[in-house]
């Protein structure tokens, strides 16, 4: 089986985690590679499912312009990163980006190894 994990799915699922846990609305990319490497790892490890994100500049750039009314970018000390909107809720996240979803997957995202990777 093959699992293809989509920026928009990792930048949700970070957020939420983040706000839920921490009150921060933001993440620094690098994060967010050490947090999907962990995923696909975790969604790996079974042996039997082959799992990979699919990441590039050209993803992020268009997710940023896809989700304006959700997401915007910024920059912090140097490191670039995505910002969650303050009218925008964990709940909203979840119903647009985690519903459809399989439940394999959404156990990837929420982890302790995963979580742990955002600091969680």
């Amino acid at each position: 089986m093959y699992i293809y994990i989509e920026i928009e799915d990792l930048v949700a699922n970070a957020l939420i985690e983040l706000v839920e846990k921490k009150g921060k609305r933001e993440v620094l990319f690098k994060d967010l590679d050490e947090y999907g490497a962990c995923v696909v790892e975790v969604l790996s490890s079974d042996g039997e499912t082959k799992a990979a994100l699919v990441v590039s500049r050209e993803s992020q750039m268009a997710m940023l312009e896809d989700y304006t009314d959700m997401f915007e970018p910024f920059e912090k000390d140097g490191a670039k990163g995505i910002r969650l909107k303050d009218d925008i809720s964990p709940l909203q996240l979840w119903e647009r980006f985690c519903t459809s979803l399989s439940m394999k997957v959404i156990a990837a995202f929420r982890s302790e190894k995963s979580k742990q990777a955002l600091g969680v």
